[in-house]
């Protein structure tokens, strides 16, 4: 067993700034004007209650490249998803998702990035999934929670996201446990309320069935996420267009070892961050 998973924290490389100032606008310059700015917005916001130090703002102007019109926008927007999905998201921590996490593999943050240094996550919505013992509810809560993680690493914040969609085995047990309102949930996330940049959303192994779930999804995709999806079947040289072997887990096909550490083994990492998380909860509408 490697060394456990943990975040990558500390302060951007000198290549990940470059990549920042090519992609996101990013310099000293535009970033101290702009966390300036943002900070003004936030406080002229009377309904909004977000922590203004740097690097909370930070993660709000990078995905937004550094306008704070629309970094502002988006907070509102994560405010307004919070408070529609309440029930579900209010003061989540690690602690209330374990059993789901540790006991079901079926999200697994990978330990490596992509060749473009990307965070890649794979999500298991097959037959390993049983969705009577953990709802769909849980998994978007689980994905929810890992995003709050993953907007700590500054790597992440300036390459983005890539999700890996499993879908082997899938069958009508698990599509009975699919909701419309359970994907609108997913897509809004995604496309309206998380301060991540997506750059991909991978759909591997999905048998004829999968059609089922792509109507479910189809009606909440917009162009830009969906000129972002891509379906690969069992074509692992498709997948391989976008992720390079070198850099994928045997699982699918890739020259690494299969994975050989699940959902429990990365858990402690969220445990360790339970302060950021009530942080983060703490954010949105007064």
């Amino acid at each position: 067993m490697s060394a456990p998973f943990d975040l990558e924290t500390g302060p951007p490389s000198a290549e990940l700034l470059e990549v920042a100032r090519k992609e996101l606008r990013e310099t000293p310059e535009v970033r101290a004007a702009a966390i300036e700015e943002l900070r003004k917005l936030l406080q002229a916001s009377s309904d909004l209650s977000f922590p203004d130090d740097d690097d909370f703002l930070l993660f709000y102007l990078r995905p937004t490249h550094f306008y704070p019109e629309s970094a502002i926008k988006l907070m509102r927007n994560v405010a307004e998803f919070q408070k529609a999905h309440h029930d579900l998201l209010h003061n989540l921590m690690p602690a209330d998702l374990k059993n789901e996490i540790t006991n079901y593999n079926l999200v697994t943050v990978l330990t490596n990035r992509d060749q473009l240094g990307r965070r890649m996550v794979v999500v298991r919505m097959g037959e390993v999934w049983d969705p009577k013992a953990v709802h769909e509810d849980k998994i978007f809560a689980i994905l929810y929670t890992i995003h709050k993680l993953a907007i700590m690493e500054p790597a992440t914040q300036i390459n983005g996201i890539v999700v890996i969609y499993d879908f082997a085995g899938l069958g009508m047990k698990q599509i009975k446990g699919m909701s419309p309102s359970a994907s609108k949930r997913l897509l809004s996330f995604i496309q309206e309320a998380a301060p991540l940049r997506m750059k991909a959303v991978h759909f591997v192994n999905e048998p004829m069935l999968f059609n089922m779930v792509w109507a479910l999804m189809k009606p909440f995709v917009k162009e830009k996420l969906k000129n972002r999806m891509f379906f690969h079947g069992e074509d692992r040289k498709k997948l391989f267009k976008h992720i390079d072997p070198a850099y994928l887990p045997a699982n699918y096909g890739g020259t690494l070892p299969e994975l050989n550490y699940e959902s429990k083994d990365w858990y402690p990492a969220m445990e360790k961050y339970t302060d950021f998380i009530k942080k983060f909860n703490s954010a949105g509408f007064k």
